[in-house]
């Protein structure tokens, strides 16, 4: 059972060691600069956005935001068409590591969404019209939400 105990503890160490080097990374990056330097987005995204992760292909399009309500819901291709999944809450907010930003946060802890999902929050900021720089955190670390990476979103 001690070994036991210790492995878990080790794994968890291990865990919080990797999301701090890869929070330090991204927030280190050319994009963070550009991201302190964007506004709350005015007014608030409604309907499709386009979404990018520069450098990268997934069979995610983008998010399409209900702004009277207050939700969204991410859009993949599935190889017929369309689908639409891992629906969202977003909100005014201040930023969860950019405390001194005001960012619109996209929350994922919603009912219908796998629990693998719930910890993942975004939070965009416009950085032109109709643009949007998006930031992607996980929250696993009481107190410590791990930056993963950025995205754009354009209308």
């Amino acid at each position: 059972m001690f070994l036991l105990i210790k492995f878990i503890i080790g794994v968890l160490l291990i865990l919080a060691i990797a999301g701090v080097a890869r929070t330090w990374q991204e927030e280190h990056r050319a994009n963070q600069k550009l991201f302190s330097t964007g506004t709350v987005p005015a007014p608030l995204p409604d309907g499709f956005y386009t979404g990018t992760v520069p450098g990268h292909t997934f069979s995610w399009l983008g998010k399409k935001f209900n702004a009277a309500d207050a939700v969204g819901i991410n859009v993949f291709t599935d190889g017929e068409g369309q689908a639409e999944r891992y629906p969202f809450k977003t909100s005014s907010a201040k930023g969860i590591r950019d405390r001194n930003l005001e960012v619109l946060a996209i929350d994922y802890d919603t009912s219908g969404n796998p629990f693998w999902l719930r910890p993942i929050l975004d939070e965009i900021v416009q950085v032109a019209p109709n643009q949007y720089l998006g930031k992607l955190h996980i929250r696993l670390i009481p107190g410590y939400p791990v930056t993963v990476g950025y995205f754009e979103l354009k209308k």
